[in-house]
C-alpha cells in the first residue's frame, strides 16, 4: 500500500484529516494517531482515489499531543525492546511467586513437617539437627537416636502426621502457665503409627538468617513431665540409656525443715529464706496440677474434633480416650501428692527416725527437658524387680520397685531370728545373741531392756503364737522396712513366782532394716503402730 495524502479538515485551522480512517490530525504529523498510518503532504504525489470515512468516524476522538507524540515514540521503539518489556514484567513476576515459595518453605510449619517427614523415613540424623539441644542429658543425637529405635521397636515407624496451629482456647490456666513464645509458633502435632496415634506439642523458635531465608528450631519440651522412683538411689534408663539414679527432691527436703523453729537472728534470716522456697515449691505444685487439668481438657476437645473428622479411625478415637484416662489419673495423682507433702512440711510423719526420714523423701530423676511423645523407662537396683513402663509424655510416672523373693526371704528371716532371740534374752537374762540380729540404736536398747530385768530379778517368757507379714518396702540402696502383725503371750516371772500374765496380745509393728555388707541385714528399728 503506498504512501496517502492527507485531506484539510474544513473550518479545523491547521487540522488535517487521515486518509485512512478519517481521524482529525496535527498538521506536521507523519503518521496518524489513531491508526498509525503514513501520511504525506500533498506535494509528494498524487493521490490515489480513496472513499471518505464514514462521517461517525471522521473527528468522533480528538487525541492530545502528548499522546500523538508518546504514539510516535513507541513506534519508533527496535523490535527488540517491544520483546524485552513483557519479558521483563514475566520474570517479575515470577520473582514475586519464588519469593512466596521461598517463604513458604521456610516457614515455621514448614520446619516442623521437614522434622517428621525425616522420622518418618528414618532419617534421624537431619531430623536431630532441626531440633534445639539446651545441653542437658537428653539433648545428645545418642540419646535421640535411641529413643527413635526404641519407639520404633515398641510402635513401629511414624507413618502419618498432621501439623495444626496450637490454640488456647482449651486451655483453663494458660495465663498463669505460660506465654506465647515471641520468636516462634506453637503446633499441636498428631502423630499416626500401625496401632497407636497420639497429638504432641511442637514449638519452632527463631534461629536466625534474613527473610525470607529464616531459620528454626524445634522445641520438643512444651509440656512438663515428672518421673517418681522408689526406692532412693534406684538406677534409671529412658529409652535405653542410663540417665542418673534416682535422688532426693532438695526443694522438698528443705521445706520439711521448717518445723524446726530459728534460735537466733541468723537463724530467723534462714528459715524466712526457707520459708519463701516452701511457698515456692508448693506454688510449682499447684501449676504442675493445672497443667494436668489443662492436659485433660485439651485431649478431650482433642477427641471430640477427631471423632467428628472424617478419615479418624476407631483405634485413633480410643488412643485419645485412653489417654485421657490417663491424664486423669495423674491429676489424681498430683492432688495426693500435695496433700501428703502439705502434710509433712506442717510436721507431720516425723518422728525422728530413719524409716521417717525416709518415707518423708521424694526421690525421682529430673525429666523436664524431656522430648514430647513416647518413652521407655527402665528403673532397677540389685536385689530388686526391675520395672519397665511406657508411657507418652508430658505425664507424670511413678515407678516403686519391690524387693525380689530371695531379698524378701532374707528380710523376713533376720526379723524372724530377731523376735526368737528377743524371746530368749527375756527368759535366759542374756543379750549376748541379739548383736546377730540387730545394730544401732536398736541393739543398746534391747540390751538396756534385758539389764534392766536382771536389776529387778524379773525373767520374761513370751510366746510368739501367730505372726503374719504386711507391706514391705525399699527405703532405699540398703535400707528396708518390715511390717508385721503380732500375736504374743507374756508370763513375767520375779524369781519362780509367776507376777503378771498377758495373753493374745495382737500388736502391729513396723521394722527398719539396714544392710551391713555382703548381703548381711540387721534390724536397726522398730516402732509399734497399733496394739489391742
Amino acid at each position: 500500500m503506498g504512501i496517502k495524502f492527507w485531506k484539510k479538515a474544513p473550518g479545523a485551522g491547521n487540522a488535517k484529516i487521515c486518509p485512512e480512517c478519517g481521524t482529525n490530525i496535527e498538521e506536521d504529523a507523519k503518521f496518524c494517531t489513531q491508526c498509525a498510518a503514513a501520511v504525506a503532504p500533498e506535494a509528494v504525489a498524487s493521490p490515489p482515489a480513496t472513499k471518505a470515512a464514514p462521517a461517525a468516524i471522521r473527528g468522533s476522538r480528538n487525541v492530545e499531543p502528548w499522546a500523538a507524540k508518546a504514539g510516535e515514540s513507541v513506534s519508533k521503539l527496535p523490535r527488540g525492546v517491544k520483546i524485552g518489556i513483557p519479558i521483563v514484567i514475566f520474570l517479575l513476576m515470577a520473582v514475586v511467586v519464588a519469593l512466596f515459595v521461598l517463604v513458604a518453605t521456610h516457614s515455621p510449619q514448614a520446619a516442623v513437617s521437614r522434622y517428621l517427614g525425616s522420622l518418618k523415613v528414618g532419617d534421624y540424623e537431619t531430623a536431630y539437627k532441626l531440633v534445639s539441644h539446651p545441653g542437658d542429658k537428653f539433648s545428645t543425637y545418642e540419646y535421640f537416636r535411641k529413643w527413635q529405635n526404641t519407639q520404633a521397636d515398641a510402635i513401629g515407624r511414624l507413618q502419618e502426621f498432621r501439623v495444626q496451629p496450637r490454640k488456647d482456647k482449651n486451655k483453663l490456666f494458660e495465663r498463669l502457665l505460660s506465654t506465647t513464645p515471641t520468636t516462634g509458633a506453637r503446633f499441636v502435632v498428631t502423630m499416626k503409627y500401625k496401632n497407636k496415634s497420639f497429638d504432641i506439642n511442637m514449638a519452632a523458635d527463631s534461629a536466625g538468617g534474613a527473610w525470607p531465608f529464616r531459620k528454626w528450631r524445634l522445641n520438643l519440651s512444651e509440656g512438663i513431665s515428672r518421673l517418681v522412683v522408689e526406692p532412693l538411689g534406684a538406677q534409671v534408663y529412658i529409652d535405653g540409656t542410663y540417665v542418673g539414679n534416682a535422688e532426693e527432691d532438695k526443694d522438698l527436703k528443705e521445706a520439711l525443715e521448717l518445723k524446726r523453729f530459728p534460735k537466733d537472728i541468723d537463724d530467723a534470716i534462714e528459715y524466712a529464706r526457707k520459708f519463701l522456697r516452701a511457698i515456692q515449691y508448693l506454688t510449682s505444685d499447684s501449676k504442675r496440677l493445672a497443667a494436668c487439668l489443662d492436659d485433660v481438657a485439651e485431649s478431650a476437645q482433642s477427641a471430640t474434633d477427631r471423632f467428628g473428622r472424617s478419615g479418624s479411625s476407631g483405634d485413633e478415637f480410643l488412643n485419645a480416650v485412653d489417654r485421657i484416662m490417663q491424664q486423669s489419673k495423674d491429676v489424681g495423682g498430683e492432688l495426693s501428692r500435695i496433700a501428703m507433702r502439705l502434710y509433712w512440711i506442717l510436721g507431720g510423719g516425723d518422728d525422728g527416725s530413719l524409716r521417717a526420714k525416709l518415707t518423708r523423701v521424694q526421690s525421682g530423676i529430673d525429666v523436664s527437658d524431656l522430648p514430647e511423645g513416647f518413652h521407655t523407662v527402665t528403673v532397677a537396683l540389685p536385689g530388686l524387680n526391675s520395672e519397665t513402663k511406657k508411657w507418652i509424655a508430658p505425664q507424670s510416672v511413678e515407678l516403686a520397685l519391690e524387693a525380689t523373693a530371695a531379698t524378701m526371704d532374707s528380710l523376713e528371716n533376720v526379723t524372724n531370728g530377731y523376735l526368737k532371740e528377743r524371746s530368749n534374752a527375756g527368759r535366759s537374762l542374756n543379750p549376748a545373741g541379739l548383736k546377730t540380729f540387730l545394730a544401732g540404736d536398736l541393739l543398746k536398747t534391747e540390751t538396756d531392756r534385758v539389764r534392766d530385768l536382771i536389776g529387778r530379778a524379773e525373767c520374761v517368757r513370751s510366746q510368739l503364737t501367730a505372726l503374719k507379714y504386711g507391706k514391705i518396702k525399699m527405703l532405699s540402696e540398703g535400707v528396708a522396712t518390715v511390717e508385721t502383725h503380732e500375736t504374743w503371750n507374756f508370763l513375767t516371772y520375779k524369781g519362780a513366782a509367776l507376777v503378771s500374765t498377758l495373753t493374745d496380745q495382737k500388736i502391729e509393728m513396723v521394722y527398719t532394716l539396714e544392710e551391713q555388707g555382703g548381703g548381711l541385714w540387721k534390724v536397726t528399728e522398730s516402732k509399734k503402730l497399733s496394739d489391742d
